[in-house]
């Protein structure tokens, strides 16, 4: 039989990976952001759970900014100051999950085992939460910043006080909250690299053409597919 320690490991790694998985329709995908970079996360295509497509969040990068969109999409002008703000607002979000990942992964599992359930584990415990709390101060005080409303701080700050694996998550849902970034190829034109921006575009046209075999080809969603997909390769030769 397991043991007490045994459990809260597994405990904290099960629900950390439970809220790590999103489920995206066929024609979303994530845009990335890592302190610096940018890149992209398309959903697992080859299975289906509750008629939607899997996406497990790599558990060991927390601190990487995700914006949901689609295709194809309304083209929508960037609000480079109101993002940038946004996503300066993030770096220090960013920095403490990455210390919580440290806390939660490593810190406790090896306290757990070889201390046992004592008083070291709820030293751990108290500067896990005190973590949680002195971030939370923060994100409130930068609410405009992060475009979050009352509603969802509270829902955030909930979370993450009654289960610490969800606040591994804060960097991820505040930026999931973002409004509509538009569609994902122009937005790429703004903040990717070229080598990125020519592998979205190929593996965006891979999936619309995945995607088309399924469709009637007079129906009304072929034709905006085809569209769209007609626009990607005009893009990619005029590159």
């Amino acid at each position: 039989m397991l043991s007490f320690e045994s459990w809260l490991i597994l405990g904290v790694i099960g629900f950390y990976l439970y809220d790590s998985i999103m489920l995206l329709n066929i024609n979303e995908l994530l845009l990335t952001r890592s302190y610096k970079s940018w890149f992209y996360k398309f959903p697992e295509l080859g299975f289906q759970l509750l008629r939607r497509y899997p996406l497990l969040l790599n558990p060991l990068t927390p601190h990487v900014a995700i914006f949901r969109t689609s295709w194809p999409n309304d083209i929508k002008p960037l609000n480079e100051d109101k993002f940038s703000k946004f996503i300066q607002s993030l770096e220090l979000i960013q920095l403490v999950v990455n210390i919580l990942l440290l806390l939660l992964l490593v810190y406790l599992p090896v306290i757990s085992l070889v201390y046992g359930s004592g008083a070291k584990l709820l030293t751990l415990f108290l500067m896990i939460y005190l973590l949680i709390a002195v971030i939370l101060v923060y994100v409130f005080n930068n609410k405009k910043e992060l475009l979050l409303s009352n509603g969802d701080f509270i829902s955030i700050a909930f979370e993450a006080f009654l289960c610490p694996p969800f606040a591994l998550n804060m960097v991820r849902k505040i930026s999931l909250n973002y409004p509509n970034i538009g569609d994902p190829v122009s937005f790429s034109e703004n903040v990717f690299d070229e080598n990125s921006k020519k592998k979205l575009n190929k593996d965006i046209a891979k999936v619309i053409n995945r995607r088309m075999m399924f469709l009637e080809v007079d129906s009304d969603n072929y034709l905006k597919l085809n569209t769209y997909l007609e626009e990607l390769y005009n893009k990619e030769k005029g590159d």
